[in-house]
């Protein structure tokens, strides 16, 4: 009994760093294909977005978007951002194109941020979960 325990927690050992491996790849997947629908201005986004604790560029978007009352409020708001923020990116000459090296940079039981370079700094996203299912909470860029 003694040697069937060591050997499924040796198992154990050796399942456990390509499990978060691969939730990490799901993650920068995630991440990156929740940014390039961002920018696309494809509203189907909205679903990928955490909404009540999204930060953008420095901005506190939950804030503004708990602020609202009714649900009609709430998804003209979602529309209207997507379409901004997409707008706001073309306009800046930004290219989806231009991000490489997409990884993630750290994480924790609830959080992981990816990372993805570019000539005008580092992407950072943030993919929370939150009811089962992930959701991106921030973008930042550091120059």
């Amino acid at each position: 009994m003694k040697k069937l325990i060591l050997t499924a927690m040796s198992l154990l050992a050796l399942l456990l760093p390509s499990c978060e491996k691969m939730e990490s790849k799901g993650d920068v997947t995630f991440a990156k294909s929740s940014f390039e629908s961002l920018v696309r201005g494809d509203t189907s986004v909205a679903d990928k977005i955490d909404w009540e604790t999204l930060n953008s560029l420095g901005l506190p978007v939950g804030q503004q978007y708990v602020a609202f009352a009714n649900e009609t409020d709430r998804t003209n708001f979602r529309k209207g951002f997507i379409t901004q923020f997409s707008a706001s990116f073309r306009e800046s000459g930004g290219s989806v194109d231009s991000f490489t090296g997409w990884r993630v940079v750290s994480h924790d039981g609830t959080h992981t941020e990816v990372a993805a370079d570019s000539s005008s700094g580092i992407l950072k996203l943030t993919v929370s979960e939150r009811d089962g299912q992930e959701r991106l909470s921030a973008i930042e860029i550091v120059k």
